[in-house]
């Protein structure tokens, strides 16, 4: 038991109240970060600890769609400007095409991984510019903590699946009664309100 609840049970014992000695070592023993009736707990310094409301799905769309629109910008752009494929002699029968058009989309998923994961993880606080905007971030479920750079790769890496696998995974924050979707799941971490 930590040492300023002995303190406060020293007091019970001179002042006789019991009803606060036992609300000490309630708090004490709880857990801020524990799940109570599915809701996260936080690490407030309010006792009992607050529940944490995750955020919905048309409030993450939103937030993903003002990435996306970011991202397209400098998606982009970004094949062009560092791995170009373009030479000055136009290519012959087509040739050139399919390798400029793959340097793009791996340009882009390159500029996504970076992005998303900066972002997500602590050196971003857990917020892409479109979560901002909104006042939500990212959290690991069990302790309400920034995302280590590898939490944020596998939540990116889940993203991915959940989009190739007909958008099922991110539709399903709309089900979950945590909001989460299954690339959350996968890496274990909640979107809540900031």
């Amino acid at each position: 038991m930590p040492a300023f609840a002995g303190l406060l049970l020293n007091d019970e014992q001179a002042t006789g109240n019991s009803t606060t000695a036992i609300n000490v070592r309630l708090a004490v023993r709880a857990a801020p970060w524990r799940y109570s009736r599915g809701k996260a707990m936080s690490h407030s310094a309010t006792w009992p600890a607050q529940p944490v409301e995750t955020v919905g799905f048309s409030t993450r769309l939103l937030a993903y769609l003002v990435d996306a629109l970011l991202l397209s910008f400098v998606g982009g752009a970004f094949p062009y400007l560092v791995i170009s494929t373009v030479t000055n002699n136009p290519p012959v029968n087509g040739a050139g095409v399919g390798q400029q058009a793959t340097t793009s989309g791996g340009g882009s998923i390159v500029v996504s991984l970076i992005y998303f994961v900066v972002f997500w993880s602590w050196l971003g606080g857990g917020r892409t510019l479109g979560m901002r905007l909104l006042h939500i971030k990212v959290v690991g479920a069990s302790d309400m903590a920034p995302l280590g750079l590898a939490t944020a790769v596998v939540r990116w890496i889940g993203l991915w699946l959940s989009f190739a696998l007909c958008f099922i995974g991110v539709i399903w924050v709309g089900i979950d009664s945590r909001h989460q979707g299954w690339h959350d799941k996968l890496a274990r971490t909640l979107v809540i309100r900031t």
